[in-house]
């Protein structure tokens, strides 16, 4: 079968949307699939099999290259004998679009969900109303909805917003969750690396490690968990709880609220990190308490890892977790009380054994293979609605 990625950069070193379509692309292509990525950017070359097209827009401001990139693509894949075109990102002339990052719209009510000073709502809304990058996206994404014959949901939270706010029909949106690596993350990596990894961070044998892993902090929460902290301060002050924050955000900003909160001696920031799995096999329990996450690939990496984990209703990954079987889905993502209740259960070393071997289970009903074979699913079944 003959392929062509569209997404706007293909760098592999970031995690999200540039590594989902990394690890799909070189898993088609090893299974003699002809793989094409049209992208503005990348890091990578040919290798592999993979065929890598760059289609430039110049110097222009960041809306216009994304204009320019969704008619770039539409013209490039035009007579090129692709039997599918799958977009990730903005751009035109696709067969199937799968939204990694969920409707736009659904992104931005979350991102307002997230802040707690009125005078900050009321910018950040007049902001997204006379942004000329956002009406870009909008335009795009609306050509997009209209384009594609098949939509690509990784939530059912996903599917539920597309149909709502982009009123796509309902046979047009299919649900594929996202899969994980079982053999990356396992939990076998604590034999290997789990103490080597406490002892760097400077962790005791008795501090119960809190993983977050984020590259938006305020959306996914980091907010919420450090007043949680707090919260567990006033009734507990000295508990063995220490969280260790990965990922790129304005560290600054929460570091001196833990300061405010006095909490700042339990937090960690450690910055961005490719080897995560080392981290999951020092931490003890996932936290997640994202105001907006289609599906949070990094919950799904944490129960691989046999971490039970906190997360809340608006991330697509909660729908596989039962809760109190596999970890606790907060309903509202500011109840810092609440959290803050489920973190201290898991202080229970013999709960957190238990709820961390189901979360190992469950999770090994994701593989990676299960999600490139129902994508290749959704490939035949339009090829062959369109008598290929």
């Amino acid at each position: 079968m003959k392929i062509a990625f569209c997404i706007e950069n293909y760098l592999t070193s970031r995690v999200g949307a540039e590594q989902y379509v990394n690890d799909l692309s070189r898993r088609l292509s090893a299974g003699s699939h002809e793989v094409h990525i049209l992208t503005m950017s990348s890091g990578e070359d040919h290798r592999d099999g993979l065929r890598i097209h760059i289609l430039k827009c110049g110097p222009l401001p960041r809306f216009l290259k994304t204009l320019c990139f969704a008619v770039r693509c539409r013209k490039a894949v035009r007579g090129q004998g692709f039997d599918i075109v799958h977009s990730f990102g903005r751009t035109w002339g696709m067969d199937v679009f799968q939204p990694l990052g969920g409707s736009q719209i659904a992104g931005l009510i979350g991102n307002i969900r997230s802040i707690d000073s009125l005078p900050r709502w009321v910018i950040k809304i007049l902001t997204y109303i006379f942004s000329f990058r956002r009406i870009i996206y909008f335009y795009v994404e609306r050509v997009q909805m209209k384009e594609a014959e098949v939509v690509i949901a990784i939530s059912a939270m996903v599917k539920g917003d597309l149909l709502r706010y982009c009123r796509l029909r309902e046979n047009k949106v299919r649900i594929v969750r996202n899969g994980v690596d079982l053999n990356r993350f396992h939990p076998r990596n604590r034999e290997n690396s789990r103490e080597q990894t406490r002892r760097n961070l400077g962790l005791a044998a008795a501090d119960v490690m809190v993983i977050f892993l984020a590259h938006n902090f305020r959306l996914k929460g980091l907010q919420t968990l450090i007043g949680a902290m707090a919260e567990m301060d006033k009734s507990r002050p000295g508990h063995p709880f220490k969280v260790v924050v990965l990922g790129a955000g304005k560290e600054k900003q929460f570091a001196a609220l833990a300061r405010k909160l006095r909490v700042a001696d339990k937090f960690l920031f450690i910055g961005c990190e490719e080897d995560t799995p080392r981290f999951y096999a020092a931490a003890d329990i996932s936290v997640h308490p994202s105001y907006y996450d289609p599906s949070a690939l990094v919950v799904l990496e944490a129960m691989a890892s046999g971490l039970p984990v906190i997360t809340t209703a608006y991330c697509g990954t909660s729908e596989i977790i039962q809760e109190g079987q596999e970890g606790y889905i907060v309903p509202t993502p500011s109840d810092t009380v609440l959290l803050a209740d489920r973190i201290r259960r898991l202080g229970d070393r013999e709960l957190r054994r238990r709820m961390g071997e189901a979360a190992r289970r469950r999770a090994e009903e994701f593989p990676y293979s299960r999600n490139m074979q129902e994508v290749l699913d959704i490939y035949d079944q339009y090829i062959g609605s369109c008598g290929g």
